[in-house]
């Protein structure tokens, strides 16, 4: 054979061999991807709050919007009312979910007080003592409530415009002589010796009365009675001691205090399931008269007065009977005698 054909010969052997041998190292063919399963579609945000009982709501007037916070199943959140509809803020900062806080605006730091309330879940949560304050954009922790005033909820809170302070009045919990009142000082709480209303004081109702230049607290349809009075009447605030009006009891189960800045008296709100009852009392300084106010559609449950347009707002769930069922939170405003709603879009309302 030549030296040509030996060649030829030598390099087809060599071709068939390497494509004998590419083709037994060559990879398998892909699996074809089986089909992706479709993920779950994110929970969309409701267009307002959402809570059971336990809510606490403040007009904040340094941005002129009402702030929402916690409450049954929106223990951690924030909502803000920007005076056309409702916003769940994005805070970097925000307090442990809870129930049942303190809160009022104090006008000299142009922020948001809350104090103390529950953890959450209601069921299981524990007491808190821990204060913060919200700026309109987020929350800032102020005082952790070491050697403060005692922990849980069914505190109430309240700025005193004559004294230029913040009073925070504490449930009797453990503590001896019944509840106890505070002071803020700008950095932690200050204990008022004489500051007791009454032994089973809890959550009372409380603002500060233009008329007569005072802070007034009331006790709600509670029926105690101890030496410091009866629970369920009115009591002024003097700066260090809490003193029972005399013929003052309210005409109806009141369990809410603001000022209705068109007025320029506090109104004391029948935020209670009772509809054959008034739904607002107005308090002339020395006495408690119903208003010609008819009621609304859903029952009240707070009160906020705003200073932005001169108005009473109410903030009332449709299902007061089941107060542990999440439901839609809705605002109302109050003008003369007439109730407007004011997020009637929204919460699916």
């Amino acid at each position: 054979m030549r030296p040509s054909a030996v060649l030829v010969a030598v390099i087809a052997a060599a071709a068939v061999a390497g494509v004998a041998i590419s083709t037994t190292q060559r990879p398998p063919s892909p699996a074809p991807r089986p089909s992706p399963t479709p993920s779950a579609a994110p929970t969309p945000i409701p267009q307002g709050p959402i809570s059971g009982i336990g809510f606490t709501v403040v007009g904040d007037p340094a941005t002129a919007q009402v702030m929402l916070f916690g409450g049954v199943a929106n223990y951690a959140n924030t909502w803000i009312w920007t005076g056309s509809r409702w916003a769940l803020a994005q805070p970097v900062t925000s307090p442990p979910g809870r129930i049942d806080a303190a809160a009022a605006y104090d006008p000299q730091t142009r922020q948001v007080l809350l104090f103390g309330g529950r953890h959450a879940p209601y069921t299981s949560g524990w007491s808190l003592n821990d204060t913060w304050a919200w700026n309109g954009f987020t929350w800032e922790e102020l005082d952790r409530g070491i050697d403060g005033p005692p922990p849980g909820e069914g505190a109430s809170m309240a700025w005193d415009e004559a004294l230029s302070e913040m009073v925070l009045v504490t449930p009797a919990g453990n503590a001896p002589g019944g509840d106890e009142t505070w002071v803020w000082s700008g950095r932690n709480w200050v204990p008022k010796i004489h500051g007791a209303v009454a032994p089973s004081a809890f959550d009372l109702a409380m603002a500060f009365d233009p008329v007569t230049r005072s802070l007034i607290a009331e006790g709600c349809c509670y029926a105690p009675v101890s030496q410091l009075g009866a629970l369920d009447t009115t009591w002024r605030w003097d700066g260090d001691r809490w003193h029972q009006l005399a013929g003052t009891a309210q005409p109806l189960p009141g369990s809410s205090l603001a000022l209705d800045p068109s007025a320029g008296r506090l109104e004391l709100c029948n935020c209670a399931p009772m509809p054959a009852l008034p739904v607002l009392a107005s308090w002339t300084g020395a006495r408690w008269e119903l208003m010609n106010v008819g009621r609304l559609p859903i029952e009240p449950v707070a009160e906020i007065t705003d200073t932005t347009d001169g108005r009473l707002l109410i903030v009332g769930s449709a299902m007061p009977s089941k107060p542990y069922v999440a439901q839609p939170v809705h605002l109302w405003a109050l003008t003369g005698s007439t109730w407007r709603q004011l997020d009637a879009t929204t919460a699916g309302g």
